[in-house]
C-alpha cells in the first residue's frame, strides 16, 4: 500500500489514494525500467482525479518526457535555455484543456510541481484544487535513519520497491 502524500495547501482534504496507486501502477505496467532508481529519478508521474458531467470519476495519468528523450528523438536544442523536458503536470493540463467538460478534483504528482512553470500553471488554471506529492527539495529519512535527497531514492522508499 502506498503512503499518504504531502498536501498543498497543508489543510487540504486527504488525498484520494487511488491517485498514487495509479501512478505506481503506471510505473509497474508501462515498463519494468520505470521502477529502477534511475527511472524513478528521471520520470515524474502525475495522476489527476476528475469528474465528468454525469458525476462519474476517472483518473488521468501522465509521465513527463525528460530532456534526454527529447534529445534522442530530435537532437540537441538550439540553445541551452531550450533544454527543457515536457513536464507531466503540463501534459495533463493540456489533456484537460481540450476536455472542458471534465472537472479536476485532486492532483497528485510524485514530485512537488516546480515553482517556475508547473506551480504557476496549476495555481492559475486550477485554483482551489489541492495538490499532493511525495518528493520536494527538502530531505527525507530512509528506513534506517539515513538522509535521502534524490527523487529516485525517496520514491523507491515511499513505494516500497
Amino acid at each position: 500500500m502506498v503512503r499518504v502524500p504531502n498536501a498543498k495547501p497543508i489543510d487540504s482534504p486527504r488525498c484520494d489514494l487511488r491517485l498514487p496507486n495509479a501512478a505506481l501502477r503506471y510505473r509497474m505496467t508501462a515498463s519494468p525500467r520505470l521502477i529502477t532508481r534511475d527511472a524513478l529519478g528521471a520520470i515524474n508521474v502525475t495522476a489527476w482525479l476528475y469528474r465528468d458531467r454525469r458525476g462519474i470519476e476517472g483518473i488521468q495519468v501522465n509521465p513527463n518526457v525528460p530532456i534526454a528523450e527529447l534529445q534522442r528523438v530530435f537532437g540537441p536544442a538550439p540553445t541551452p535555455d531550450a533544454e527543457v523536458g515536457f513536464h507531466s503536470e503540463a501534459l495533463a493540463a493540456e489533456w484537460f484543456r481540450i476536455r472542458p467538460d471534465l472537472q479536476v478534483i485532486q492532483i497528485f504528482s510524485e514530485r512537488i510541481p516546480c515553482r517556475h512553470m508547473c506551480a504557476p500553471l496549476l495555481q492559475h488554471y486550477y485554483p482551489g484544487v489541492p495538490w499532493y506529492y511525495y518528493y520536494d527539495a527538502g530531505s527525507w529519512v530512509g528506513n534506517r535513519g539515513e538522509l535521502l535527497k534524490r527523487a529516485g531514492d525517496i520514491l523507491k522508499n515511499t513505494y516500497g520497491l
